[in-house]
């Protein structure tokens, strides 16, 4: 029992294990990007929760807007499927990477490819 908690402590502090929580924020995106992105899905969100099976951009009012689903390495996750408001996942492939400032997560951007389409997130955390 001792040796199964003292695992759940230094998991806590292994840079290797992924980051888990909830952020409020914004998807944002650049001028440039919006222009070039038609046909493309740009996420809008304003919360993000993150858990060790992937990512999930959402409407405090509406919910889920944007789900991606893969494995993590470090603040890298390798995407193997997204998932609508709908709910239903299809298969994908991208990259989710997690960025920090100052020791505190300030952006979280994915983008992967379904059915010949992009969807990208690009989530910026409020710091108010």
């Amino acid at each position: 029992m001792l040796a199964a908690l003292l695992t759940l402590i230094a998991a806590q502090f292994d840079p290797g294990a992924p980051l888990t929580g909830q952020f409020d924020g914004t998807c944002l995106y650049p001028e440039t990007l919006r222009e070039r992105a038609e046909g493309d899905n740009l996420v809008t969100c304003n919360r993000v929760t993150v858990d060790d099976k992937g990512i999930v951009f959402a409407s405090r009012s509406w919910g889920v807007r944007m789900r991606f689903s893969g494995t993590f390495e470090g603040d890298r996750m390798t995407v193997t499927s997204i998932a609508g408001r709908n709910g239903e996942q299809v298969e994908a492939r991208g990259t989710c990477q997690i960025y920090y400032a100052n020791e505190e997560v300030s952006t979280i951007a994915c983008t992967a490819i379904a059915h010949g389409r992009a969807h990208l997130a690009n989530f910026v955390v409020s710091r108010l």
